[in-house]
């Protein structure tokens, strides 16, 4: 029995669409359920591999989670430009429990750039070196995160350790991803825990600043190479934002 060649063609072709087609979110699907070891430090140990989505606007993997208590997002970059660009403006994560697609409270962390750990001057050979250690400090030494629209909590930055609840925490892993953790209360966003309701979410990679662009070229017009974070190559794409959109129901378990 002969088969047709382009029979088999297509069908491996489907079958491949639809294994992509799983990577990307769909309105109104369910969160995971928090893993029960769950700690907002920056690190994806406790969270199922690989992660549940990809969004190819923001160069962004993602899952969206909750408990009774809290709904939890992780990120991981693996993206460089959208590294500098979350290095130097932050992430912006958008919750908005009515599902519009619009608004909504939000969280922008890591708020690196009021953070002054020095960039030594040091050998050529060891820049790379020291520009990954630097990252990692001006990380783990953050102090602050900027929220807006959540009722009860005052406009700006408030604390990394803060009495609402609000948690944050970003780090690089082994591979040289930019793993980004956040961790809101329901209560703060009004949410029954038994709400059947899609809560719809905004994923922002803020755009560098044009402050940091004059930055960096006159640093290269001075012949100066300081292990900055954003540092790399100057593309067009690195001022301007990112961002998509998705909802998706609370798991019940």
């Amino acid at each position: 029995m002969k088969i047709n060649k382009a029979v088999i063609t297509g069908a491996g072709l489907m079958a491949g669409l639809l294994l992509y087609g799983n990577a990307y979110a769909q309105d109104s699907e369910p969160n995971k359920w928090a893993p029960a070891n769950i700690k907002i430090d920056g690190q994806a140990t406790e969270w199922p591999k690989p992660l549940q989505f990809y969004n190819n606007t923001t160069k962004l993997f993602y899952t969206i989670a909750n408990d009774k208590e809290n709904i939890y997002i992780i990120v991981s970059v693996p993206d460089a430009q959208s590294q500098m660009k979350i290095m130097r403006s932050g992430i912006t994560i958008s919750l908005n429990p009515d599902g519009k697609k619009k608004g909504g409270a939000s969280v922008t962390f890591p708020l690196t750039y009021n953070v002054n750990t020095g960039a030594p001057d040091v050998p050529e050979a060891s820049r790379a070196l020291i520009a990954g250690e630097l990252k990692r400090q001006l990380l783990a030494n953050v102090k602050e995160i900027k929220v807006d629209g959540f009722t009860g909590i005052p406009d700006g930055n408030i604390p990394v350790q803060n009495t609402f609840g609000i948690q944050t925490a970003s780090s690089y892993d082994a591979a040289g991803n930019l793993v980004c953790e956040l961790a809101v209360p329901l209560k703060v966003l009004g949410i029954n825990t038994l709400s059947e309701q899609p809560i719809a979410y905004r994923f922002k990679v803020n755009a560098m600043k044009r402050e940091d662009k004059k930055e960096l070229e006159a640093k290269r017009a001075k012949g100066e190479h300081a292990p900055m974070p954003g540092e790399g190559p100057d593309t067009f794409a690195l001022y301007f934002s990112a961002d998509f959109w998705t909802r998706q129901t609370l798991a019940i378990h």
